[in-house]
């Protein structure tokens, strides 16, 4: 975080036509009792508005301290930092965290595009998916676009933003 507030405060980021730039988080550092507090004393630190800043929570852990877990996001939240929530249909990212917390993005992974063009099952899987997130107002990327055919398909199924080596390794 203090590498991206480095660079946004540079100038450097708006000659690049940069919206805001995606910082990871894992669900473990979510966890930590002071995160909001040293996430926004490095933002002020460099001067950074929240608009400018997406934290992506990537799901490598279970939530086991759902107390202080919610208290940062909304904290966090309440200072107009957005959430991702990145690896959907993978691990312990499940359908709870899309309502729970205030996520703006939803961004479902590879695995689940790669199995909807092998199975039915799976393709129904991933339709659904976009269109729940789409329901609940969340803007959706998808991972692990790979040829045309993934683009057409994910395009049609009203994507927002898509995300591979199709576009760019």
């Amino acid at each position: 975080l203090e590498e991206v507030c480095k660079f946004i405060a540079s100038g450097e980021f708006r000659s690049l036509g940069l919206e805001y730039i995606e910082v990871n988080l894992s669900v473990t550092q979510c966890m930590r009792v002071n995160l909001a507090e040293k996430v926004m004393s490095i933002m002020e630190k460099h001067q950074v508005s929240s608009e400018l800043i997406n934290l992506e929570i990537t799901e490598t852990a279970e939530v086991t301290q759902m107390g202080a877990f919610q208290d940062n996001v909304s904290a966090l939240n309440q200072k107009g930092i957005g959430f991702s929530l990145d690896d959907y249909g993978t691990g312990y990212s499940n359908i709870g965290f899309l309502y729970k917390f205030p996520f703006r993005i939803v961004k479902i992974d590879k695995s689940l595009l790669w199995g909807a063009f092998e199975n039915e099952k799976a393709m129904i899987t991933l339709e659904s998916s976009i269109d729940l997130a789409k329901r609940l107002n969340l803007q959706v990327v998808v991972e692990g676009v790979e040829n045309e055919e993934h683009q057409d398909k994910l395009t049609e199924m009203g994507c927002d933003y898509l995300q591979g080596y199709y576009f760019s390794k």
